[in-house]
């Protein structure tokens, strides 16, 4: 597991984190490793969304597949 430190952070990003963590009755902590989890966890979720879409509307097998292939390779590359 990582260590992170979060340097500059908006202090009205900061206290809302402070606030939903105090409603849940979890640490800051708890509370910032949820929210960093879950938006991975989305961004993830919309680009696997994204590659089956595209896989999908190929409809064919073989060449096209590999089509979607490099359409799904750029996509993810452009992401980082």
């Amino acid at each position: 597991m990582a260590d992170l430190k979060v340097r500059q952070l908006d202090d009205r990003v900061a206290s809302a984190l402070k606030d939903r963590a105090g409603r849940k009755g979890v640490s800051l902590e708890e509370e910032v490793r949820t929210t960093l989890t879950a938006s991975v966890d989305a961004r993830r979720a919309a680009f696997l969304k994204r590659a089956g879409a595209i896989r999908n509307s190929s409809g064919a097998k073989g060449t096209a597949r590999l089509e979607s292939t490099r359409l799904i390779r750029r996509e993810r590359d452009a992401r980082g």
